[in-house]
């Protein structure tokens, strides 16, 4: 038993939890050799595993970056926006003003300040 097990512990490489796994299922019974042809197998499963969370990982960080990236740009087209309101405001404001200058130099304003002096 102390040479199979010092043989699974060098499969293992260093492995402690794998090592643990391994010894407790050749402590049950389970025959050597099986338990050796099923190493790569774990660490392969176990190296899928922490490729699969380092990706979910990854498209976390992603989602995170996408949703402050879009943030900022519909925050920049809100001021867009706002500065185009204010212009159309500004250039109807103007109009009137023009439009009330213009009919104060007209007749009718002639005619205004003469029988309605200020």
């Amino acid at each position: 038993m102390g040479n199979a097990l010092e043989q699974l512990r060098k499969e293992t490489r260093d492995d402690a939890r794998l090592y643990g796994c391994i010894r407790e299922l050749y402590e049950q019974g389970v025959p050597f050799e099986e338990l050796k042809a099923v190493i790569p197998d774990i660490r392969r499963t176990r190296e899928q595993l922490h490729m699969k969370r380092m990706l979910e990982n990854n498209n976390e960080v992603l989602m995170q970056m996408f949703s402050r990236e879009m943030s900022f740009l519909l925050d920049a087209k809100e001021r867009q926006e706002e500065e185009q309101f204010k212009k159309i405001d500004q250039l109807i404001r103007q109009q009137q003003s023009y439009r009330k200058a213009a009919a104060e130099a007209g007749p009718i304003g002639k005619l205004k300040r003469l029988f309605l002096p200020a």
